[in-house]
């Protein structure tokens, strides 16, 4: 039975500010607790459980994140692809002959708006 266990012996100088401290919150924090041992066992694996856990995280976040930026770059790729492809299909307008005029004549005036435009004056006033 000896033979499979380890130990660990912490030595506290309690001359030494820090190690006072450290002692202090330990014995507070383990209360009434039957062992200060125990209780200190506890904390080291609360400490690399949680340690554990946010490196799971931080693996997942990764992931996540090259996943969305994988995913954005393809699809500017297909909007890219999909203007060019526009950009093809646009028709180039032909030169106008000198011949045409260049000034382009307004309508007479007219005394009445057409009909469906008659209530637009009433929101205008």
């Amino acid at each position: 039975m000896a033979g499979k266990q380890r130990s660990v012996f912490i030595r506290f100088n309690m001359a030494d500010e820090a190690d006072c401290d450290l002692y202090r919150k330990l014995a507070e924090a383990a209360g009434s607790s039957a062992s200060l041992t125990a209780y200190v066992k506890r904390a080291l694996e609360e400490h690399f459980s949680v340690k554990m856990e946010i490196i799971g995280r931080q693996e997942f976040r990764e992931q996540m994140l090259a996943a969305v930026r994988e995913e954005m770059q393809a699809q500017g790729m297909k909007m890219v692809g999909a203007l060019l492809a526009g950009i093809g299909t646009v028709g180039v307008p032909a030169k106008k002959d000198e011949a045409e005029p260049a000034v382009i004549e307004l309508p007479e005036v007219c005394e009445e708006l057409p009909e469906e435009l008659n209530g637009v004056l009433d929101f205008i006033a």
